[in-house]
């Protein structure tokens, strides 16, 4: 098996890996992802460059995880980095592995809410910004062409099929 490391501009690192010249892959570091959902129902989007599409694009907070911490920690370390805030309350969403005929990575996804002030320096070379979407209205941004990211899309969807579920326990408990 051949393997070649390669260093990304925010120093992860990723290895692509070949088996006899026939199997390739990239080998990715764990990530962790959250859906900051604020108060009002609103996703808190992150806006930052695509080097490979050379544009802006929409994403969900998130990075990799470090050695030693769990997923869990790196999503709330990864919300204050880079929008600013802690979540109070993770739920667990689910594991996503983009790609995953070509690149050996697992994307752990979180809802984050009762969000509330709390900054970390981050890693990035450049700056963030953030766009507030309502949860409801994701779709739209798809349809228009704004965002791609799949883990991204499925993590939305994830999210709301978890508020809708949670709606309808609460729902069936108060009828009880």
């Amino acid at each position: 098996m051949t393997q070649t490391k390669i260093v990304d501009s925010a120093g992860g690192d990723f290895q692509v890996m070949g088996l006899d010249g026939r199997a390739t892959y990239v080998d990715g570091r764990l990530q962790a992802k959250c859906v900051p959902l604020t108060d009002t129902g609103m996703v808190i989007f992150i806006v930052e460059p695509s080097p490979a599409y050379g544009q802006d694009m929409i994403y969900l907070p998130g990075g990799g995880i470090n050695p030693g911490e769990s997923h869990e920690d790196a999503a709330n370390r990864e919300l204050q980095e880079e929008i600013g805030y802690k979540a109070l309350r993770l739920n667990y969403l689910g594991e996503l592995r983009p790609w995953s005929k070509f690149l050996r990575s697992s994307v752990h996804h979180y809802l984050a809410r009762d969000l509330t002030p709390s900054k970390l320096a981050g890693d990035e070379l450049y700056k963030i910004t953030t766009q507030l979407v309502p949860l409801n209205d994701f779709e739209r941004l798809i349809t228009t062409g704004r965002l791609y990211d799949s883990t991204v899309i499925a993590a939305l969807y994830m999210a709301r099929h978890f508020l809708r579920r949670e709606q309808e326990m609460a729902e069936d408990e108060a009828e009880e």
